[in-house]
């Protein structure tokens, strides 16, 4: 047993920006394994005044440092407790960062229970302090205090010394194998580890409890499983759903009135679920847009439960958020599993799917795990995976935590299409990756996202098992998911990797890639004609990788010279749109000319591999080593020759179906070519909706002025159904709108004041209780340090987006303090969700129109007679609709939104923002009375 002594630190601070960012608490903890054995702790006296913000998270107020002595009054003592102890801290870098700008300086090592953690805990939800105190049953009061929060440190380190003292000897020498390859801080505490387990090996017996130790490469067991799932069967029985029985299920008297007191139907998720069942009987299509608080989601679950049960047929449910995908599997579903089994109903099944890269492919991690050229990304990568791959039941990279290239590394071990043999593979049965696919082919519910649905079309690749019943909920961002999975990007980097994969040479004769492999392949014995035609190919091609790469920088040179060119004017977007002005300029035609001469290198390149592929089919495998990898590789990089040369070239001489542009990285000196689908709509209607039995898109906003047309053109649904169904909640009497008629518009003198002199006397009155939603991180950012000082003298904390914290965070801390005012941009335009006072008041800053030069919105536009208001109006209003559903969330919810953009009332496109909300009464008036208002209304 480990018997070193160690130190457990921690500071709280003025959470300032670096730089600025000061003490106001030092605590440490010595401990030996299970036992405290002294503590320190002291306030420090900042030299600036401590925000609100921070007296909350911590509890320590202005008065507590007022009279505590600076620093260095007391550092000595400090470093006098610590002496050369080991130290154990959380996020530790961070501690110590602030010690060393006091001057103190550390020799000794040094422990990060964070990373500790990442590594022994994997699958752990959260790795904050608090939160893994919770997990292991440590009790953590006063969190955000520097000696609680060392103390509750000490237990975590403890608890993940005995995870890792469980580990056994041959795996302990494994991952030190790999830490050995890289400069690893916590080296010596897992030696240390190594040697007392080496010690003990022959005196300690086993421990019941531990977690099981990780086996080597050589002793892997397949991981734990709940049995071979059955594909779904058809039932054979064709009866249409009754919509009696779906209303019935509502009742107070019925399933869910039975398992929940109190409960209360909702005509509207009633009327809901009867046209979804509708759309199932018929096999029409069907959009549903559904106020908040219809209580959407079970509308369409019961359904489709009923349909998918009575059928034998499967229904795929596509969400676009992963808050709306774990909510749907790992709550609402459940849940009703329970439900229907308590009413004695047909049992149903539900899976999960996700992208094949999600998975770790255990043929790839193996192969890996052998290399001898990691770099330090992939080692720490590769640890965390080693220690995970014996608890994981999914294999799914969402339960590691990666961090920054860690996530680049993962590339090498997911599944990918170019390096899957399928059950060819000798680790297909454990494959988590066909596992899941096994088990949604069993499943009457599938659960995936937009990505996925999309990708899957666009491939062809087959991830999802044949379905012919869909539901997608937030359909309203199909169009802009379906844009960016039907879109073409590559660089500089991409075309030499390509490159490099066919034949490379390196320092000291070393050689890789394809070419390089094949004649070792080839085994003695192969067809002599057949041999000689792939090494044919393979001359083909290797002179023309020396010109395509030759090629590929003359190209990538010219484009950034002129990207350079047209852009200088504009620092802020990077971005230029490739429209028939720009190439008809003489610049971009000398391009065309050398990307000419790419594409006929590239087309040799193509049929030299198309070739080999040829020549590769025609012979037995047994022959040839590695044959499947070796087929695989050689059908990508021909997919990949094709279509560089066919995508770039609709890029550079121009595709009237394709929006084109470049994007300049001036941090990182790259050029990234991009191409897009002018529509989606005919896609989406031939690839999807008409191979559909049922359709079902659903989402709280879909109409503009009560009608659907916009989306349906948007989406290709020309001829679906519509129910619009208005919410539950009485927005006449629970909300007010009140739109300022004397303020300036966006782009006039004084806006930007104006917002921020309104933010602080609306908020000042209403005590925080305020999400303001801005259109640009540069506004957020102004607005943000302009309002702070004056509404924390009001004793209200103002967080922001980017700057105080992540997305939970903010909001578990707008929830927990009422007393706050979020400024948040983009994200937080839909998906929070915040019930009751703590959320009383919505500033919508601007109406959230696109950038005009964004290339996509600037092609689009360019389709229609008037394209502001056949376009971007419609656009704007929909983002509009679910912002202002960010307010009310519960029928007890009351609150105001105040809209600061008086195009609302000055221009004519106004009146149908508003004519687009539920029934809520709107007021205007000068600016200075919406503090009174405000006031008097939430009274």
């Amino acid at each position: 047993m480990n018997e070193r002594i160690y130190v457990a630190v921690d500071v709280e601070t003025t959470g300032l920006v670096p730089g600025t960012d000061e003490l106001i608490e030092v605590a440490a903890v010595t401990f030996r394994r299970h036992e405290v054995l002294d503590t320190y702790s002291q306030l420090v006296q900042p030299r600036q005044p401590l925000p609100l913000k921070i007296t909350r998270l911590t509890g320590i107020a202005p008065k507590d440092v007022a009279e505590a002595p600076f620093f260095n009054m007391i550092g000595g003592d400090f470093a006098r407790f610590i002496k050369s102890y080991p130290i154990v801290g959380h996020s530790v870098s961070f501690d110590l960062s602030m010690l060393r700008a006091q001057g103190m300086n550390f020799t000794q090592p040094t422990y990060d229970t964070f990373e500790l953690a990442t590594l022994l805990m994997p699958q752990a939800p959260i790795y904050k302090l608090s939160a893994l105190a919770e997990r292991i049953g440590v009790p953590h009061p006063d969190a955000h205090r520097a000696l609680n929060d060392a103390i509750v440190t000490a237990h975590v380190f403890n608890h993940l010394l005995d995870l890792l003292e469980a580990l056994s000897l041959d795996a302990l020498n494994e991952i030190m194998r790999l830490i050995n390859k890289i400069d690893f801080p916590m080296r010596d505490l897992f030696e240390h580890t190594v040697r007392e387990k080496t010690r003990n090996a022959f005196f300690e017996p086993a421990m019941p409890g531990r977690i099981q130790p990780p086996p080597t490469i050589f002793e892997m067991a397949p991981p734990p499983g709940l049995g071979e799932p059955q594909p779904l069967k058809p039932t054979g029985d064709a009866r249409p759903l009754d919509y009696d029985d779906i209303a019935a299920f509502f009742a107070p008297d019925g399933p869910l009135g039975q398992q929940f007191p109190g409960y209360e139907p909702r005509a509207p998720q009633v009327h809901m679920a009867q046209a979804v069942a509708e759309a199932f009987n018929l096999s029409e299509p069907l959009l549903v847009e559904a106020g908040t608080g219809t209580g959407k989601s079970l509308s369409y679950l019961i359904p489709s439960v009923f349909f998918a049960t009575r059928r034998g047929e499967r229904v795929v449910i596509s969400t676009n958020t992963i808050n709306l995908q774990d909510q749907l599997f790992f709550k609402d579903l459940p849940a009703l599993q329970t439900i229907m089994a308590a009413s004695g109903m047909p049992p149903f099944t539900a899976s999960l799917l996700k992208g094949r890269g999600n998975y770790l492919c255990l043929k790839r991690y193996y192969e890996m795990q052998r290399s001898e050229n990691l770099n330090p990304d992939e080692v720490r990568m590769l640890l965390k995976v080693q220690l995970w791959v014996p608890t994981t039941e999914n294999g799914d990279k969402a339960e590691l935590l990666l961090m920054d290239r860690e996530n680049v590394a993962w590339n090498r071990v997911n599944v990918t299409p170019e390096t899957c043999i399928g059950s060819r593979c000798p680790h297909f049965r454990e494959c988590f990756f066909f596992k899941a696919r096994r088990q949604a082919e069993a499943s009457h519910v599938l659960v995936v996202n937009h990505a996925l649905l999309i990708a899957d079309l666009a491939a062809q690749s087959h991830v999802l098992p044949p379905y012919a019943h869909l539901i997608i909920d937030e359909a309203h961002n199909l169009e802009d998911v379906a844009t960016d999975q039907l879109s073409f990007k590559v660089d500089q980097a991409a075309m030499l990797k390509f490159l490099d994969d066919i034949f490379q040479t390196g320092g000291a004769q070393v050689v890789s890639g394809l070419l390089s492999e094949l004649p070792a392949a080839l085994q003695a014995g192969v067809d002599e004609l057949v041999a000689k035609k792939i090494a044919q190919a393979s001359d083909l091609i290797r002179p023309a990788l020396v010109r395509a790469r030759t090629a590929v920088y003359e190209c990538f040179n010219l484009l950034n010279a002129f990207v350079i060119r047209e852009v200088q004017d504009n620092q802020y977007d990077p971005r230029l749109r490739l429209t028939p002005g720009i190439r008809q300029k003489a610049a971009w035609q000398e391009v065309q000319v050398v990307w000419a001469n790419m594409t006929d290198i590239l087309t040799v390149i193509g049929t030299g591999l198309a070739e080999i592929e040829e020549q590769l089919r025609n012979l037995e495998a047994s022959k040839v080593d590695g044959y499947e990898e070796l087929l695989i590789q050689v059908e990508y990089l021909g997919r990949f020759a094709v279509d560089v040369r066919v995508k770039t070239g609709h890029i550079i001489f121009g595709d009237e179906a394709i929006i084109a542009w470049l994007t300049l990285d001036r941090q990182r000196d790259t050029l990234t070519l991009t191409a897009a689908p002018l529509s989606v709509a005919d896609m989406l209607q031939a690839q999807l909706f008409a191979q559909k039995a049922t359709s079902v898109l659903a989402s709280a906003t879909l109409t503009i002025e009560t009608s659907f047309e916009f989306v349906k053109d948007r989406l290709g649904l020309p001829e679906a159904n519509e129910l619009e169904l208005e919410s539950p909640f009485d927005y006449e009497k629970q909300a007010l709108v009140y739109i300022p008629s004397d303020i300036p518009e966006p782009n006039q003198r004084g806006y930007q004041q104006a917002i921020e002199q309104a933010l602080i006397e609306l908020c000042t009155v209403t005590g925080g209780r305020t999400l303001a939603l801005f259109t640009a991180n540069n506004a957020l950012r102004q607005t943000y340090h302009a309002i702070q000082e004056p509404l924390e003298a009001q004793e209200i904390a103002v967080l922001a987006q980017g700057i105080d914290g992540s997305r939970r965070a903010l909001l578990d801390r707008f929830k927990e303090f009422p007393r706050t005012v979020l400024l948040g941009t983009n994200s937080f335009w839909e998906g929070v969700d915040v019930v009751g006072d703590a959320l009383s008041v919505l500033v919508i800053t601007k109406l959230p129109f696109s950038v005009p030069n964004d290339p996509i919105f600037a092609a689009r536009s360019e389709r229609f007679q008037d394209p502001f208001g056949e376009f971007s109006v419609p656009q704007t209003i929909l983002r509009f609709k679910q912002g202002f559903g960010r307010l009310i969330r519960s029928r007890e919810d009351r609150g105001i939104v105040v809209v600061l953009d008086r195009r609302l009332l000055s221009k004519k496109y106004g009146q149908q923002f508003l004519d687009s909300l539920p029934n809520t009464r709107v007021r205007t008036g000068p600016l200075n009375q919406l503090p009174v208002l405000g006031e008097r209304f939430l009274k």
